[in-house]
């Protein structure tokens, strides 16, 4: 779980390029491809042309201590930190709805989570990877010490797999949660795994916590656009079984991983309207977060807000409120961080579209602050844009919206793509301010050939994680890999 309080821990290669197209007689609604989000985006990026020079990167209050280019694959994903090593993910996409053969799957000796040395946070090292099966990206990885069950005090690593390559209608294909044993991180051991099932691509991210009451541990993730409509599934959506968007998953046996939930919006009568901006969509669950005591999810929605389930029993997930957007507001709500002492929830709007039409806001997503202590009325009392965000353009053709927060105390750490590592102190949470941060220096896209131009020469923050030991900044740059780094104000 992506949060730390104080004293308190809460716990490639060039690409392959298949051929393969979707059943004939299979329907999706306007705009849903089989991209996440964020692969959209990149995607049309193909079309839109750049050149200039490479970006230096900026720094207040901030320092690098060092880096690791993961040997120049490309595609990094979300990054993680145990026991002094590093787990960085790695992201893969296809667009077989769209029928533009448009994809990239990882492979190759440096595909997979990749395990870091940095002890010696000077001079991280590669020693081994997470391998995923054939066919599947690695986006989302966990890292956490198990409690009970036959592998208490082993660190187990929960790991999201998708797939990249091939059909998702190709039943072949492994989708869903890998668990491996990373006790020893040099020599990983995959323990076990739970398929999602066709007709998803699979298990997008996820969180991991531990039940002290029920002495179980649970990863709470997505499968998303479950339920949007395809008539080649005998359930008539892209979930062959019609489930919901967010799985409950016990993991308390990593060896055998057990579905114990699982939930959508259409199970309270959703979506409830058609959405707004340049991605409207309200039936698209991304991610999920847990609360310190496992017992409340926040479950992002998209243009559906932040909608809160009680799991506190684990087969039957009971919903209690959710967020509305104001009347402009563009949406796409993507991932959260809940602060439980102060009853706040922290949330990103991945928003990419700087110019969303009349009568929305402009410019990129950004930071909502929502007051939760009835969480059957949450209430917006604050936010926070970077300069870049507010406005309508573009420097450098970057992507200046927010991606992951992360909760640290009052402080919230956040990958924010172009704009790289941000640090809010919400002390206040109705005025929130940043007091440090660190854009690494551009990168090109290494990843050949050279009409698959996404990310090229630009900053991509993906994921930022916090060493509650040290103190030390983990971020992960799609481009240029690992960077570590320290604050200097304090």
């Amino acid at each position: 779980m992506r949060r730390i309080v104080v004293l308190v821990v809460l716990a490639a290669a060039a690409g392959a390029f298949f051929a393969a197209l979707a059943p004939t007689g299979t329907t999706t609604t306007a705009g849903e491809s089989d991209l996440t989000k964020m692969e959209q985006h990149f995607l049309e990026q193909l079309n839109t042309p750049f050149e200039g020079g490479t970006k230096a990167g900026s720094a207040s209050n901030m320092v690098a201590v060092g880096t690791n280019d993961l040997g120049g694959r490309g595609f990094n994903a979300d990054v993680w930190a145990h026991e002094g090593y590093a787990y960085v993910g790695q992201w893969g996409f296809n667009d077989w709805a769209a029928g533009s053969k448009q994809r990239f799957c990882p492979e190759g000796a440096d595909a997979g989570v990749a395990v870091i040395d940095a002890r010696n946070p000077a001079n991280p090292v590669v020693v081994s990877r997470l391998v995923n099966p054939a066919g599947t990206s690695v986006e989302d990885v966990v890292v956490e010490t198990m409690r009970w069950g036959p592998y208490a005090g082993r660190d187990i690593a929960a790991v999201g797999a998708q797939t990249c390559g091939s059909s998702r209608y190709d039943r072949a294909l492994f989708r869903g949660l890998l668990l491996y044993d990373v006790t020893d991180p040099t020599q990983p051991l995959e323990l076990g795994r739970l398929n999602t099932g066709c007709c998803t691509r699979g298990l997008h991210e996820l969180e991991v916590n531990h039940r002290p009451d029920l002495k179980r541990t649970f990863v709470y993730a997505s499968v998303p656009a479950g339920n949007y409509l395809d008539s080649a599934t005998a359930s008539g959506v892209r979930d062959e079984n019609g489930k919901g968007d967010f799985r409950l998953i016990d993991i308390t046996d990593a060896a055998a991983p057990v579905e114990t939930a699982e939930w959508g919006i259409q199970d309270i009568g959703g979506p409830f309207y058609p959405g707004q901006g340049c991605d409207a969509d309200p039936n698209y669950g991304h991610s999920a977060e847990p609360s310190a005591d496992g017992k409340t999810v926040f479950v992002s929605y998209w243009d559906s807000g932040f909608v809160a389930l009680d799991v506190t029993k684990p087969t039957r997930p009971v919903f209690k409120g959710r967020t509305t957007y104001p009347a402009e507001a563009d949406g796409d709500a993507h991932s959260s961080m809940y602060d439980d002492a102060r009853r706040l929830l922290f949330s990103a709007d991945e928003d990419f579209c700087k110019t969303s039409g009349s009568g929305i806001e402009q410019g990129f997503g950004y930071l909502r602050v929502y007051d939760y202590s009835n969480l059957a009325a949450p209430r917006q009392i604050g936010e926070f844009r970077t300069v870049n965000s507010s406005g309508t353009s573009d420097p450098g053709a970057g992507d200046y919206t927010i991606h992951n927060p992360m909760l640290v105390g009052t402080d919230v750490y956040i990958s924010w793509y172009t704009d790289g590592v941000r640090v809010v102190d919400a002390s206040n949470p109705r005025a929130p301010r940043e007091v440090a941060h660190f854009v690494p220096p551009a990168g090109q896209n290494p990843v050949k050939p050279s009409q698959r131009g996404v990310l090229s020469n630009t900053t991509q923050v993906w994921g930022v994680y916090v060493d509650h030991h040290t103190g030390l900044v983990y971020a992960s740059d799609m481009n240029t890999g690992l960077w570590i780094l320290r604050r200097t104000d304090r």
